[in-house]
């Protein structure tokens, strides 16, 4: 967070903090994957889905990893509809049912 108490982003933190974060992030991910048996990851947004691919892959992990549209401000037509959208993609990934109770 800023002093204002605004999120950061990943690109607004300096290069250094921003690395080391990843970093973290791609071990978390890889640890969790690891001990829970996951065999699909789906990634919110194109770039937690390559971000979750590249840290899998070299890290050995063999699991299927797929993405969906990330609601985004920056993104108008993700906020249209996203709960519509990201159901289908479930569904069509095979997800959905595991989610649903």
């Amino acid at each position: 967070m800023n002093q204002a108490g605004k999120n950061l982003t990943p690109p607004e933190l300096a290069t250094p903090q921003r690395e080391a974060l990843l970093r973290l992030c791609d071990e978390g991910l890889c640890q969790a994957v690891r001990a829970l048996g996951v065999t699909t990851v789906v990634g919110v947004g194109r770039v937690a889905e390559q971000r979750a691919r590249k840290a899998l892959s070299a890290a050995g992990v063999q699991v299927r990893v797929e993405g969906l549209m990330h609601p985004s401000p920056r993104n108008p037509l993700a906020n249209k509809g996203w709960e519509a959208v990201a159901r289908a993609r479930l569904q069509e990934l095979g997800i959905l049912e595991l989610l649903a109770p």
